[in-house]
């Protein structure tokens, strides 16, 4: 699978766990889901607090809790490969999160999710 399908897939995930999906390990079961896939996905949930500290930090004239599910869900995983993933392009990180809320919601969507994170990286030396 490739690295997009991959970040497609940790999309889907995270996205269902916002509607409180308890059985998410059997989503594991019916997908073939790899290693970095998982790390995504488990990364993200691990490190949930920090990465919304990040995104709440750099959003402008916007409450967090009215972000949309797919726009969140995006920034968390861009935020979170961001952080803890320097082995991948920043640049690559942002494309891949603005074109996943652009595919799953709309393209004002995928500004948004540009805007905050073009923030992030002007405003934060990342750890």
């Amino acid at each position: 699978m490739s690295r997009i399908k991959d970040r497609k897939l940790a999309f889907e995930l995270l996205f269902a766990e916002t509607f409180g999906e308890q059985n998410i390990e059997s989503l594991f079961l019916d997908k073939k889901i790899n290693e970095f896939t998982f790390s995504l996905f488990n990364g993200v949930k691990q490190n949930l607090q920090e990465i919304d500290v990040f995104i709440k930090k750099n959003i402008k004239n916007w409450n967090f809790d009215r972000i949309s599910r797919v726009a969140k869900t995006a920034l968390r995983i861009a935020v979170y490969q961001m952080i803890y993933e320097k082995d991948i392009p920043i640049a690559a990180t942002v494309n891949e999160s603005v074109e996943i809320a652009k595919n799953y919601g709309t393209d004002d969507e995928g500004n948004y999710v540009q805007a905050v994170l073009t923030s992030i990286e002007k405003n934060f030396n990342m750890p």
